[in-house]
């Protein structure tokens, strides 16, 4: 973490703005290297441009991405949702094959990538706080941004790794020596951060626009921090905000979800051009057979309720010279450029508010109407209601909806089943050298070498 803070922003913001430089946020050409920190920052355009930057960032690496070493594939290919068919030494191998510790590459991936985010989210917080020329409208829009990325960064970093720094300023002295907080240290902060953000962002944004975070984007993932903190009447509440707005719906045809326009999208993240779609495309769907990065598990396609038209709709099939079929995740369906960007990369969507409130329901005693909210995603998938059963069984079956409504989107199986303590009993059964501790991936060794207040490294590496 510290080495690479250290020298993202030494003297200037443009390395952050030279990768996007026309961008649709601004559709402007950066000079490159010649933008000081307080230039950038007297001009709303460039401003924008530095924002920008941070979210195509955020498509190329890290927990959002898609691409082969982003959040999805990674954990993925470590629970029971992919196989990984690259080389063993490889980092979505070592994560299948649970041969990842403290000094490889594939648990570093997602540290590294997200603190180098987070260091330039703090430099635009900085940078607006300090402007005396940005119009309000730029400084509340890219304040509340950067306040969102900020505390949902850390909440994925928390929920991946357990006790880890907290970072708000872009102070070398500081972030060298910073130390960790616990898990419910990071959701209080992360909550300020979600809260803050709220009074700046707007409502919602337009279908097939919405590439920027929102006040909805907000509410969903304090919702879901309030789940994991087993606060109900929050995670209502929250959810609530989202299911009741009337800007978004959930379509009931399966094959429009991850449109560009969907319906039920609440944050989404753009292609690199107005001509391409998404990483997730690219990586997942087969042309040929057998597969050379992953596929999905037999476990996970095998475990779909007959009649769920997820199974048909949101998985293809490809069979090899020897008519081996080979299974994959197709809710993206592109996988090249097409004349327009047809498809975004969804990052938050509503059918996730649906879910939470209905578990916040049961856990308050609201059988009903987590019935009712259960089942609005299984008749969307063609399923019957479920109009009875004890808390253990509708419990099961909302895990089962989590993991049917959302395989291969950013670890979701992973992070569930590790609040539900259903990690190791799950993941045991297909991969028997799971272990308890596994539930942590391990500090990069590096970064415990150069700030030893990250110490202990997580149990077990």
């Amino acid at each position: 973490m510290t080495t690479k803070i250290k020298t993202l922003y030494i003297t200037s913001l443009s390395l952050l703005l030279t990768i996007t430089s026309c961008d649709s946020f601004t559709d402007i050409d950066i000079p490159g290297n010649q933008l000081t920190t307080k230039k950038v920052f007297s001009d709303d355009a460039l401003a924008k441009s530095a924002m920008a930057s941070v979210l195509r960032s955020l498509s190329e690496k890290g927990f959002l991405s898609g691409v082969s070493s982003g959040g999805t594939a990674l954990l993925g290919c470590y629970t029971d949702e992919l196989v990984s068919y690259q080389p063993a030494n490889s980092d979505l191998s070592q994560m299948y094959f649970l041969t990842h510790n403290a000094q490889g590459s594939s648990a570093k991936l997602l540290w590294e990538s997200s603190y180098s985010q987070l260091y330039s989210v703090n430099a635009i917080i900085e940078g607006v706080n300090n402007s005396p020329s940005l119009s309000k409208a730029v400084k509340d829009q890219l304040l509340g941004e950067a306040l969102f990325i900020r505390g949902l960064l850390h909440f994925y970093l928390t929920s991946t790794y357990g006790s880890i720094p907290y970072v708000t300023t872009t102070d070398y002295e500081v972030n060298r020596k910073i130390p960790k907080k616990t898990t419910g240290e990071v959701y209080t902060l992360a909550k300020d951060d979600l809260l803050q953000a709220l009074s700046l962002l707007p409502e919602t944004l337009p279908r097939g626009n919405r590439i920027r975070p929102s006040k909805m984007a907000a509410y969903t993932v304090l919702a879901r921090i309030a789940l994991y903190e087993q606060g109900w009447s929050k995670a209502v509440e929250y959810a609530t905000k989202v299911i009741g707005n009337p800007s978004y719906a959930i379509d009931s045809d399966l094959s429009k979800v991850f449109l560009k326009n969907s319906s039920s999208a609440i944050w989404q993240l753009e292609p690199i051009s107005g001509l391409e779609n998404t990483h997730e495309g690219g990586l997942f769907v087969l042309e040929t057979a057998p597969p050379t990065n992953v596929a999905m598990s037999t476990a996970l396609v095998g475990s779909f309720e007959n009649g769920d038209q997820r199974r048909s709709v949101w998985i293809g099939k490809k069979s090899d010279t020897s008519g081996n079929d080979y299974y994959f995740p197709y809710k993206y369906k592109k996988n090249k450029a097409t004349a327009s960007s047809e498809e975004y990369s969804i990052v938050l969507r509503t059918e996730e508010l649906y879910l939470i409130r209905a578990e916040a329901f049961l856990e308050s005693g609201q059988i009903v109407s987590a019935l009712n909210d259960l089942n609005v995603l299984r008749n969307r998938a063609g399923l019957t209601n479920i109009t009875s059963g004890d808390s253990a069984v509708i419990t099961s079956m909302i895990l089962n909806e989590y993991r049917h409504e959302f395989f291969t989107e950013l670890g979701n199986r992973f992070y569930t089943l590790k609040r539900k303590n259903r990690l190791s009993s799950e993941i045991n059964q297909v991969k028997p050298g799971w272990k308890d501790y596994y539930s942590n991936l391990p500090i990069p060794e590096s970064e415990l070498l150069l700030n030893p207040n990250l110490l202990p490294q997580n149990n077990g590496y």
